[in-house]
């Protein structure tokens, strides 16, 4: 690994890492004491049961971004993909305080076999900052910045489905709504076009 890429990942990662967490929990904090939430799903999905085992595909989101920094290997994009994460951390953040969201199933914890998992998950995060979800967004612009630096197609495949995955989970284990996982796929392209592009062609 070169000095300079190396750099970039513990520079550029570190501000990311610090930035994100601090804006979504903090957003999520104030929006938490907010009167009025808006709930922007449909009755019927009310209705779509929980999958319990679907937390590992929500958690592996993780390991998706974590991946990047192995594949991405050009400093100037690990910029242009960590300011990309910022941009969108800080949009979505204007909408949760000004639309903080309201869940429209009821958490339930003790899950048999999983009850540490959704223990933690529910004490972490408050179901406020629900649209543009984070994670899809997230999700999409780590699979497009890896996609963008490779040329295997079968490796390409394997990222579109774990997407996929991502976006199913995100409402099986009852995190998110539909509106929610639109309007992350819907910033994630903004962000690829407006910040991600201008950044790495500057």
């Amino acid at each position: 690994m070169s000095s300079a890429r190396l750099k970039a990942m513990v520079f550029w990662g570190g501000i990311c890492v610090l930035f994100c967490l601090t804006v979504y929990l903090g957003t999520n904090e104030i929006a938490s004491n907010m009167e009025r939430h808006y709930g922007m799903y449909f009755d019927f999905e009310k209705d779509i049961p929980l999958v319990p085992w679907m937390i590992y595909i929500y958690a592996s989101f993780h390991l998706l971004l974590a991946l990047n920094f192995f594949i991405i290997k050009d400093p100037k994009v690990i910029k242009a993909f960590t300011i990309s994460l910022m941009a969108s951390s800080f949009i979505a953040a204007l909408v949760f305080l000004s639309f903080p969201g309201e869940l429209g199933f009821s958490r339930v914890d003790g899950i048999e076999g999983y009850e540490t998992m959704y223990s933690f998950l529910h004490e972490i995060d408050h179901p406020y900052n629900l649209y543009p979800s984070l994670h899809i967004t997230f999700s999409v612009l780590t699979a497009f910045a890896m996609v963008d630096q490779t040329r295997s197609k079968l490796f390409h495949g394997f990222l579109f489905s774990w997407v996929f995955l991502i976006c199913c989970s995100v409402v099986l284990v009852h995190q998110h709504h539909l509106f929610d996982i639109l309007t992350g796929l819907g910033l994630s392209f903004i962000v690829i076009k407006y910040v991600y592009r201008r950044v790495l062609f500057e």
